[in-house]
């Protein structure tokens, strides 16, 4: 799968305030996987179409606008009740968060450690 993200424009255009909204997205959205995940086995199709769109919107705030997508497409198909590949979206999906939420950490450890008194010496 292509990679996609915005998330480097995201930290310029957010300035110090990134930093709060990686944490929140991290916190929030991991717990949000984990509810899909149940979802999807309890195949209830409403409540993975809010989680799908909930994540969604949670990803496109941070610009990762490739899990944003495959969190579109499955909000999608199940409004149109297909819920016949959502496992393998689930997996796909969550390789994307596991990309995504590697690459916040690296940018939240390299922002630390430039904004760390004395790190520069």
């Amino acid at each position: 799968m292509q990679r996609d993200d915005e998330l480097d424009a995201t930290q310029e255009m957010f300035g110090d305030d990134f930093a709060e909204l990686a944490h929140l997205f991290l916190g929030d959205s991991a717990k949000r996987l984990a509810l899909l995940r149940t979802a999807i086995a309890d195949k209830d199709a409403i409540a993975i179409g809010k989680l799908a769109h909930i994540l969604c919107g949670s990803a496109a705030s941070i610009g990762a606008t490739a899990l944003a997508a495959l969190c579109g497409e499955l909000e999608t198909k199940v409004k149109n009740k297909d819920l016949d590949d959502v496992v393998l979206r689930l997996n796909t999906i969550e390789g994307e968060y596991a990309h995504i939420s590697a690459k916040l950490h690296r940018m939240l450890k390299a922002d630390s450690e430039i904004n760390t008194p004395g790190a520069d010496q």
